[in-house]
């Protein structure tokens, strides 16, 4: 478990909350309040997360016979439907018969909940955690999502005891713990910063402030971000006395994500992966990210090498994503 990171920060706020029940509360109210901006701010993600679905789905039917299926599918901590809405584009649609979109924020299902509406499937939604779910599922899907899961070890069990025998475990879009300290891609994101870097920067005042008191001026001058309004709603429902940086608040949230404030490389390894789903067979393992950053915010140049890294399957890149398949 992962909760004993949040002790230093805890001690410093003056947090009387237990670990779990402070670190429940920030990711609920932190997703509540990103909610209807997450797509935009997240917009880098659409052609990779694409891609990288539409990769897995190959490597499925490549390997599994799914034409007289019809998969019940469970997407956690599906957010804003995002991850769902790239599996409806793949080849793998017509297989599916009914989707749940679970996630503990009711702000986020509300929006999912507007892009079901499109896809011409049965679907459901659930606010609420994995271990209240009836039934079982032929597919599994989690995107975003198990570098913000403190008990990891647990999180996978109940991926385990939810997915039918046969079943379907897909998961993308972590930071991958085995690659971060890799020379090869330490070399690789020195590459590109070093060409970003000639690139000229605009002078605008704003810029020459540091953000902390850029973020107070806002507030000042009633602009406020999402940052903000998740410190007012911590303040306001007490789990906070004093504002939280936004290092601070995804030090809490992205909990297996290095931050500022512990200074340490984290990330999720497929060999935890391997330790803890016990009966499932890693059917194959992709990387993307190999320069530190999404396809989208490439140059053309860093593009098409990210593309030629990609096509060849290598597997040291900043975020990981797989395929899984239980055996029974």
């Amino acid at each position: 478990m992962s909760y004993c990171s949040l002790y230093p920060l805890m001690k410093k706020k003056g947090i009387n909350l237990s670990a779990q029940d402070f670190q429940e509360k920030v990711n609920v109210i932190f997703h509540d309040c990103e909610a209807e901006v997450y797509d935009e701010m997240h917009a880098d993600m659409n052609d990779s997360l694409q891609e990288q679905i539409d990769l897995l789905v190959e490597d499925l039917l490549g390997h599994c016979d799914v034409s007289k299926k019809q998969l019940r599918v469970l997407d956690v901590g599906c957010g804003t439907g995002m991850s769902s809405n790239f599996l409806m584009n793949s080849r793998l649609k017509p297989f599916i018969a009914h989707i749940t979109l679970l996630d503990t924020s009711s702000r986020m299902l509300e929006v999912a909940d507007r892009k079901a509406q499109l896809w011409n499937k049965e679907y459901s939604l659930f606010c609420g955690r994995m271990s209240q779910l009836s039934g079982k599922y032929d597919l599994v899907l989690v995107c975003s999502v198990l570098h913000h899961i403190p008990d990891l070890k647990q999180f996978l069990e109940e991926v385990r005891i939810i997915t039918n025998p046969k079943g379907i475990f897909i998961h993308l879009q972590d930071p991958n713990v085995d690659s971060l300290n890799n020379e090869n891609y330490k070399n690789r994101v020195k590459s590109y910063r070093s060409k970003d870097e000639t690139k000229p920067l605009g002078r605008k005042i704003k810029n020459l402030l540091p953000k902390r008191y850029r973020s107070y001026i806002n507030r000042l001058l009633g602009r406020k971000n999402y940052i903000d309004l998740i410190n007012d709603k911590l303040i306001k429902d007490k789990v906070i006395s004093s504002r939280l940086t936004a290092d601070e608040i995804w030090s809490i949230t992205d909990i297996h994500v290095g931050s500022l404030q512990d200074g340490t490389m984290k990330g999720i390894s497929i060999d935890l992966l391997k330790g803890s789903l016990g009966n499932f067979t890693l059917i194959n393992q992709r990387s993307y990210g190999f320069y530190g950053k999404l396809k989208a915010d490439l140059d053309p140049e860093f593009k098409k090498k990210e593309q030629d890294l990609i096509n060849e399957n290598k597997l040291d890149g900043r975020n990981i994503s797989g395929l899984w398949v239980k055996y029974k």
